[in-house]
């Protein structure tokens, strides 16, 4: 067969040889075990990278990576094989059916971004959903070995990311909050920056017990001085609230005097 001629000279590893070779062995069944492997193989790469957003607290987790994986690449093997294997004299694009699902997986990655007020979220898993049909449509063409690379390096750049931002968001800009432990802090704290038109990071409720609850609230690095000035004015008049700080970049201390700049 053509493709698997090409395919054979082009990689030079025996991983993505051996599936290929699949295809022509075991009198027929080949095909099905060739199917069934790279079908368990997507899912299993996948759901890795799933796994990681779930744990991430995301919409779209482990099931609805390795599902579309499956998907993506059941539909790569439709697009090569259903038609060169009954006739292999018949020349057509096998590449359609995988640019269609290039473009139905943007309808899947919009519905994961979610837009709240001023933050927009989603945007990181969508991307995830995208890398996942690109390791599906790989694993269905026999480039086994490429998906798994792409897999550990997309879960690398995640997994970075995360230890990288939490590393940021102890220098940026942020407040820390002292309410009773009775107060919906988290509701109030949101309420009054999306009234005030104020980008927040980052909530993390650094002590709790019976009497009290002290939450951290990040803001991004451009964010106007005066405008968390006013924000601490404004939590300062609820009831709940007992006490208000800003947190110094320099030394980390808490400062409750006016902003230096």
């Amino acid at each position: 067969m053509y493709f698997l001629d090409f395919v054979s000279n082009a990689t030079a590893n025996a991983i993505d040889r051996w599936f290929l070779q699949l295809t022509e062995k075991f009198n027929g069944f080949g095909m099905i075990l060739y199917v069934i492997l790279t079908l368990i193989i997507s899912g299993l790469f996948s759901g890795l990278i799933g796994l990681e957003r779930y744990r991430s607290g995301e919409n779209a987790g482990m099931r609805t990576h390795a599902l579309l994986a499956i998907g993506c690449s059941f539909l790569m093997t439709i697009s090569i094989w259903a038609i060169r294997i009954p006739d292999p004299t018949l020349d057509y694009d096998i590449s359609r059916i995988a640019a269609g699902a290039v473009t139905g997986i943007g309808f899947l990655g919009a519905g994961v971004i979610i837009k709240d007020k001023f933050t927009i979220r989603g945007l990181s898993t969508a991307t995830t959903l995208w890398i996942c049909a690109a390791i599906g449509l790989a694993t269905g063409a026999g480039f086994v070995l490429e998906a798994f690379i792409a897999t550990i390096i997309t879960l690398l750049v995640v997994l970075i990311r995360n230890k990288l931002i939490v590393r940021v968001d102890k220098n940026a800009p942020h407040i820390e909050v002292k309410a009773k432990s009775s107060s919906k802090i988290i509701e109030i704290i949101n309420d009054a920056c999306n009234n005030n038109s104020i980008n927040l990071k980052n909530l993390d409720v650094s002590e709790f017990n019976n009497e009290y609850i002290v939450v951290k609230a990040y803001f991004p690095y451009k964010t106007n001085p005066l405008l968390l000035e006013y924000l601490m004015n404004y939590l300062k008049q609820n009831e709940d609230i007992i006490e208000v700080s800003k947190i110094m970049k320099k030394d980390n201390v808490k400062y409750n005097g006016p902003h230096e700049s």
